[in-house]
């Protein structure tokens, strides 16, 4: 599917920010604190984790309206400020109003799912009723409408996909910390087998693939960074939701037009189609998404390709210089270097 700008979650992160700026929002005294804490929250580049308060707070008001039978939507709206809410499902949901309220949404709808140190990975979940952002998808809608999603208890990703989540981030980082120690000591002879067998074609010398490592080595340092830095949001593309064309992507990222850390996680990411599973192939792909956001990486070859990963010096397509720019091999070779490849995984990609 092809996206516009608006379609980034960046994109609706800045209009959230400026949105929370609004002097509408309920001034009761809960009300103000919990707003309060949102702005601080939201921040331009992330959130403020000193302010995830702001998103349990929003959620427990919830729960405690429907412990006395009043439905999310007017807990929310009332929090958006509005003094009354419709008497009929027609009624029609002032603009601003809408904006108010899909802010406060976002919050409800995200999860701090690690913090170690400097180290933060959040997940935004919307339901899965939704076919694109807040902003937009309650936008125009009358109160009907808009109680159908907001009334919506449900989690795009559940609570041990959140926690799978955060562990292929950790599992990730290990991979690239060992990586980085073959690739920063490339002539030891273990690690120049082990560069070798990912990035080298018949015309590789010993001194290209000490070029190659300086290379991987540059770009793994700052794969380590945005994992271990304080924003890293996985979520869906929800205009994409149901679209079949995209059943077999595991996730995808915007290498530059994004000016935030976001990796978008798609349908196949927990699916058992993959040669690998589980945490592995969690942990691969967040690798090889990042590998695209901080080395440049491109996807010139999958390890699924009928001739493997093993890169051929006839093949214009795939030659040691093709693969040094290659997500996959990126990410096979982390894993490799991670210790997480058996003989069974050699012969599956053909290295």
């Amino acid at each position: 599917m092809a996206y516009e700008l608006k379609d980034l979650y960046a994109t609706r992160h800045a209009a959230t920010i400026q949105t929370l700026k609004s002097k509408d929002y309920a001034n009761t005294d809960d009300w103000k604190r919990i707003i309060d804490d949102t702005r601080r929250l939201v921040v331009g580049d992330g959130f403020n984790v000193d302010h995830y308060k702001a998103c349990e707070a929003i959620r427990k008001a919830v729960s405690a309206g429907v412990k006395k039978n009043v439905k999310a939507t007017a807990t929310m709206l009332t929090g958006a400020g509005l003094a009354k809410l419709p008497d009929r499902a027609s009624a029609a949901i002032p603009e601003a109003l809408a904006r108010r309220v899909s802010a406060l949404e976002v919050v409800r709808r995200l999860w701090l799912v690690k913090k170690s140190g400097s180290h933060k990975v959040w997940v935004l979940s919307l339901p899965d009723g939704y076919r694109d952002w807040p902003e937009a998808d309650l936008a125009g809608k009358d109160y009907g409408g808009i109680s159908a999603l907001l009334d919506d208890a449900t989690s795009h990703f559940s609570v041990s996909d959140r926690k799978h989540l955060s562990e292929a981030t950790q599992e990730g980082l290990k991979w690239v910390h060992k990586a980085m120690i073959i690739a920063s000591s490339p002539k030891e002879k273990k690690h120049m087998a082990t560069l070798k067998r990912w990035i080298a074609d018949d015309t590789s010398t010993d001194e290209t693939m000490v070029a190659a490592a300086e290379t991987l080595n540059a770009g793994l340092k700052k794969i380590s960074t945005r994992i271990k830095s304080t924003f890293l949001l996985f979520t869906d593309m929800p205009k994409d939701r149901h679209d079949p064309a995209n059943a077999n992507t595991n996730a995808f990222v915007f290498k530059d037009h994004e000016r935030l850390d976001v990796v978008y996680i798609e349908p196949a990411f927990f699916s058992e189609g993959d040669m690998f599973r589980d945490l592995k192939n969690w942990a691969r792909i967040v690798v090889h998404e990042l590998s695209h956001r901080e080395a440049k990486t491109e996807d010139h070859r999958y390890r699924h390709h009928a001739s493997g990963l093993k890169p051929d010096a006839t093949s214009a397509s795939f030659n040691a210089a093709r693969a040094l720019a290659n997500a996959d091999s990126w990410a096979m070779f982390c894993m490799d270097s991670g210790g997480r490849m058996t003989k069974s995984d050699y012969k599956k990609v053909q290295v």
